[in-house]
């Protein structure tokens, strides 16, 4: 058989053409990372005998994170509760307020004085472990002179993305599933629920199923601060 030079010549050109083909498929190929999507699960108002010691052992049995921002008076009458929470990996512990006061009617002094007995009464117990920098207001109720107190004392504000209105004695478990559902609208979301209430305990199991259902990672609040700063 002879191979004529226009034959060398053609499929030369043929061959270079699906090797730059090849190559323009290749830098077409992107590689997107995958974005996580993270929900801080947290308790307010604690810590409270019997509710605290059972969320603890959900979360434990289901392997998951959550923050639990307690009062300090709450502490002072339940030392091994916050033990309890210091103790577990799973845990964080923030400070909401001493007496679960209003802020924003309260004086400069009387600020302080929520802030930092509560850091302090916090510190006695558990020193530093799971201890984090963040306060939730009561209520959610802040203003300048709020913010500027709480920096002195090295304590940055974290409010909500989900409210899920579960300190309402009358709530439904399908009601409190059904604000959460709703109210799923970004990769990063903070869940506000009370440590005192049956209704959210006993709902706490189809919480977390419904966020795993949906591919959420859970983490604690700090996890999620450190990433994207919530104020809503």
């Amino acid at each position: 058989m002879v191979i004529r030079r226009w034959q060398i010549i053609f499929f030369s050109c043929i061959f270079f053409v699906l090797l730059n083909k090849k190559e323009v498929f290749e830098e077409k190929i992107v590689f997107k990372p995958v974005s996580i999507k993270k929900v801080a699960i947290t308790f307010d108002d604690g810590p409270h005998p019997y509710f605290t010691e059972n969320i603890v052992k959900i979360i434990s049995e289901y392997n998951i994170k959550a923050t639990f921002f307690v009062v300090g008076k709450q502490v002072e009458k339940y030392p091994q509760l916050m033990k309890l929470l210091a103790e577990n990996d799973n845990c964080k512990i923030g400070n909401h307020t001493f007496t679960h006061r209003n802020l924003t009617k309260l004086s400069k002094q009387e600020i302080f004085t929520e802030l930092k007995n509560t850091q302090d009464v916090i510190s006695s117990i558990c020193g530093e472990k799971n201890v984090i920098p963040y306060f939730r207001p009561p209520g959610g109720h802040y203003n300048y002179t709020v913010l500027n107190i709480a920096e002195q004392l090295g304590l940055k504000i974290v409010l909500w993305s989900i409210f899920t209105n579960d300190h309402n004695e009358k709530i439904t478990e399908e009601e409190i599933l059904s604000r959460i559902k709703m109210s799923l609208s970004s990769d990063k979301e903070i869940i506000l629920l009370h440590s005192g209430s049956k209704t959210t305990l006993n709902c706490l199991p189809k919480i977390i199923g419904m966020l795993k259902e949906k591919n959420y990672k859970f983490v604690t609040v700090d996890e999620i601060l450190n990433e994207t700063y919530i104020v809503n």
